[in-house]
């Protein structure tokens, strides 16, 4: 009995840590040509990259185009706490150039800070990575 509660334990724990959470609606209508189509998909089945304190998730979205970043606390009594603002400066110009092929074809790109405090961030697109690295120079 003791070994069947210590699977059905591991079972359950393995399932709350895989679910996936349902990202906030968009307005972003893209496009990607099926070369990099395919390839994005396969983001969603991607196993969560865990740091400290948290897990990082892809989610992409074939019919708007849509690749949205989830990064989720570990701790729902967490809370994020640091200005949203520095993310322009601090980490949109890497992710721009991290991305420039597919958002060069219409891909949209987000980041989801799920949680307490949490938001979700604009949509980079090319054009708007084109100004982040601009000021970044």
């Amino acid at each position: 009995m003791k070994k069947y509660a210590l699977c059905l334990s591991a079972v359950l724990l393995a399932g709350c840590s895989t679910a996936k959470l349902t990202p906030p609606p968009s307005d972003f209508i893209g496009t990607v040509p099926s070369n990099y189509e395919q390839d994005l998909i396969a983001l969603n089945d991607v196993p969560a990259s865990p740091f400290r304190g948290g897990n990082m998730t892809f989610q992409y979205d074939p019919t708007n185009a849509l690749l949205t970043v989830v990064v989720q606390l570990q701790n729902a009594r967490w809370s994020w706490n640091f200005d949203p603002r520095s993310l322009k400066k601090d980490l949109f110009p890497q992710v721009c150039e991290n991305y420039e092929a597919p958002l060069s074809e219409g891909m949209g790109l987000r980041y989801w800070y799920a949680g307490s405090g949490g938001f979700t961030t604009e949509v980079l697109t090319h054009q708007s990575c084109q100004t982040y690295i601009k000021l970044n120079k």
